[in-house]
């Protein structure tokens, strides 16, 4: 059986002579050794079996995230609020994965165009055929040895497992809302927050991804080995830290930071609009100001440094800043 099938696949003598040079000559050789057929069907499926495993090599998805992948400016609204809403209930920042937001890019388009989720038995974690993925239907397709969460793992170099929380509306499709609505609802809500069956859970990495009315957020336990991830509106890169929107698009009041009595701030910048501020704020957090962020008062956006509870305490802060950053000054609240 075996051989007639390879009597089937066996090449003529004008296509063994097109194969790779160094394949023709060992093979030459081997049957002037060995002057018998069995030699030949031997090398033959050698040969056949080291072609057949570059090309299924080949086939294997890369890893490697595209350069043209980018973070938009809803998608890092949601993010920071996210942080936001963690920080509130005591719980510790996360840090934006690369990784984590790629996999969240390709799955909510992928919900969009393919809509694994309209197969029977199948929900929004579901995958389509239609990419360079595995295909899944969950909860269907879910057991112990292949599992959905795996997912990160399979299409990037993220090195765990990672839970997602997903989001659909046909008109609510802003940051807030989605924040919202997570928050709202206990299953999403105690993945966020780590509370039921997610008690025990430590996250320390969180990607996201918003398109055309969807939403995905993967939340992991392993940190991101991919540490720089792009911004869309411009060529800023955020190095895996909490960052603000540089956009004022689905922005409310409550979406920044208000000054508070008995604060004092160390500030940076100050804007008579928002569009200013964010990549102010930016270029802060990566030149190693991880706290900085934008407040408001009086109609004015400013970029603090950080904020302090006494004179004293900002007063010390300031004596240290390096030299570029002299120029800040302290406000009392």
């Amino acid at each position: 059986m075996v051989h007639a099938v390879f009597y089937k696949k066996m090449p003529n003598l004008s296509s063994l002579r097109n194969m790779s040079g160094k394949y023709w000559i060992l093979l030459a050789k081997f049957m002037k050794l060995h002057h018998n057929i069995l030699a030949f069907w031997i090398f033959l499926f050698i040969t056949l079996a080291i072609f057949q495993s570059n090309a299924i090599a080949q086939n294997i998805p890369d890893k490697k995230i595209p350069d043209t992948y980018c973070l938009n400016e809803d998608e890092l609204q949601l993010f920071n609020l996210l942080n936001r809403e963690r920080q509130q209930k005591g719980l510790p920042k996360l840090e934006l994965s690369k990784s984590l937001s790629y996999v969240a890019y390709l799955h909510v388009r992928d919900l969009y165009i393919n809509r694994p989720d309209t197969v029977k038995g199948c929900n929004m974690h579901s995958w389509s055929s239609k990419g360079q993925w595995t295909p899944f239907c969950y909860p269907r397709d879910q057991t112990k040895r292949r599992s959905i969460w795996d997912k990160p793992k399979e299409i990037t170099l993220y090195p765990g497992s990672a839970f997602e929380v997903v989001y659909y509306s046909e008109d609510k499709t802003g940051p807030v809302e989605i924040i919202e609505l997570w928050k709202g609802v206990t299953p999403s809500a105690a993945l966020i927050f780590n509370t039921g069956k997610y008690m025990k859970n430590h996250w320390k990495s969180a990607g996201v991804s918003i398109y055309k009315g969807y939403a995905s957020l993967w939340l992991g336990e392993s940190k991101d080995p991919e540490t720089k991830i792009r911004l869309c509106s411009s060529d800023s890169v955020i190095n895996s830290v909490v960052s603000k929107p540089s956009s004022k698009s689905n922005i409310t009041r409550e979406d920044i930071s208000q000054a508070s009595l008995g604060q004092y701030y160390l500030i940076f910048g100050s804007y008579p609009n928002f569009q200013l501020a964010p990549q102010a704020q930016i270029d802060l957090i990566n030149d190693g100001f991880k706290n900085a962020f934008i407040f408001e008062k009086e109609g004015k956006f400013r970029t603090a440094l950080d904020k302090y509870e006494t004179m004293e305490a900002a007063r010390a802060a300031k004596k240290h800043l390096p030299n570029k950053y002299k120029n800040a000054w302290i406000l009392k609240e």
